[in-house]
């Protein structure tokens, strides 16, 4: 017998916020895709800076640097498209949220290995949780949780045509607050805590 325990936010810190630091990186005049995490075997985006050479006045933000950060570099270069990436390396959790609210759009771009199957990234939720549109390889386990609160892309087409989509969209900013509603009661530390908590009680 087992309870699976899923990934959880603090939707206290993950929320939508006003920053400056758009502006700081010199971002204010583009449309701003974005992801923040490790940069590991099971992330691919080889598809997506495809997808940037259809797109003038768009920027990708890469927050984080664990794994193949210079291997990434030299893939935006060979793609011809290193000036419309911004690396940022690594930087302090706390400053996530502050990241991710630059973001017009966040990106799960995982290729279809078994870590990436078998995962429920913990992004999903910070995404949602700052209100941001997700646009995400498809994952069983997003597929599963999410359902249609993302948009879904796997080929380089299917990205233009998502981004373009979104680009294009009046920001949605009902459903974003609602998916922000959605991880608030289901995934956020304090719900998930509680339910922990009857999990160890029943089994003492």
């Amino acid at each position: 017998k087992f309870e699976l325990v899923n990934n959880v936010v603090n939707t206290s810190q993950f929320r939508k916020l006003k920053t400056d630091l758009k502006s700081e990186l010199d971002l204010e005049d583009f449309f701003v895709l974005g992801y923040v995490g490790v940069l590991r075997e099971w992330v691919d985006f080889k598809p997506v800076y495809e997808a940037l050479k259809s797109f003038k006045d768009i920027r990708l933000l890469i927050v984080g640097e664990e794994g193949l950060l210079k291997e990434n570099m030299e893939l935006a270069e060979s793609y011809g498209v290193a000036e419309k990436v911004l690396f940022t390396g690594t930087v302090p959790y706390a400053s996530v949220p502050e990241y991710v609210s630059v973001m017009d759009c966040c990106l799960i771009p995982f290729n279809q290995s078994k870590v990436s199957q078998n995962s429920v990234p913990l992004k999903l939720f910070e995404y949602m949780a700052c209100e941001k549109p997700v646009l995400s390889t498809r994952l069983p386990g997003v597929k599963e949780i999410a359902g249609g609160r993302v948009l879904y892309a796997d080929t380089a087409e299917e990205y233009r045509e998502q981004i373009a989509r979104i680009m294009s969209s009046d920001g949605g900013s009902e459903h974003l607050k609602s998916n922000r509603r959605f991880v608030v009661d289901n995934y956020d530390w304090h719900s998930i805590g509680q339910r922990l908590e009857k999990i160890l009680d029943e089994a003492v």
